[in-house]
């Protein structure tokens, strides 16, 4: 059976605007409450990163306060840094007459006799000293090492500072004095006397490719 809509047109009209605006107001509250429940949980992101974030606040909080305690003991620590590494460098730059003397006595030719042995420490390879200008055309440096002895030739002589040149802290080696000498004196209608050589050679001591350290340290205030 067909349906008849008996209402008159103005309430047909009133009924289908009042459908419109109930549907209206559904999507509306819809949507106010979808915004509601957004709102809900973004104000609880939020919450929870305040929370956080107070968190590592407090976290940075306590670690500045240990950084602050334990400053000294670190600037302490840079202090003994700092002269370790001086240590070792002083170290490294010291000359080692030990050694150098016990390299003598390996090169040194049996005929040989040394008499003294005077050694200086050039102002260049003392810590803080001004490195030598070689390229300045300044003059050179007296002799660091001097050697005193004797022996039976000349030859010998030669042998003894070819020999010193094996030793690798020493350098310009120069020959100072090389006479011959009376062993004693003669009398008439007796063999001659003996003679020796007495010589006298200098050397220089090889300077640090690197000028040794200051032993003054700035002493560090906590």
């Amino acid at each position: 059976m067909k349906r008849i809509n008996l209402l008159p047109q103005e309430e047909r009209a009133k009924a289908s605007r009042e459908r419109g605006l109930i549907w209206a107001i559904l999507i509306l509250v819809a949507v106010v409450v979808v915004l509601g429940l957004v709102y809900v949980k973004l104000n609880n992101d939020v919450g929870a990163k305040n929370d956080e974030l107070a968190g590592i606040q407090a976290r940075t909080a306590d670690v500045q306060a240990k950084i602050a305690e334990l400053s000294p003991y670190a600037a302490l620590q840079a202090q003994r840094t700092a002269m370790t590494e001086t240590s070792r460098a002083i170290y490294q730059s010291s000359i080692p007459f030990s050694i150098l003397l016990q390299e003598l006595s390996l090169v040194i030719p049996e005929n040989v006799r040394l008499q003294s042995l005077q050694a200086t420490v050039p102002q260049a390879m003392l810590p803080g000293g001004a490195a030598e200008d070689a390229a300045a055309g300044a003059a050179p440096a007296t002799a660091d090492i001097t050697f005193t002895g004797q022996t039976e030739e000349h030859r010998d002589v030669a042998e003894f500072m070819t020999r010193l040149g094996l030793i690798p802290q020493l350098m310009d080696i120069i020959l100072t004095n090389s006479t011959d000498q009376a062993a004693g004196a003669t009398t008439e209608g007796t063999a001659p006397a003996e003679t020796y050589v007495q010589f006298t050679v200098t050397t220089r001591l090889r300077p640090y490719t690197s000028q040794p350290p200051t032993t003054q340290l700035q002493e560090v205030t906590p």
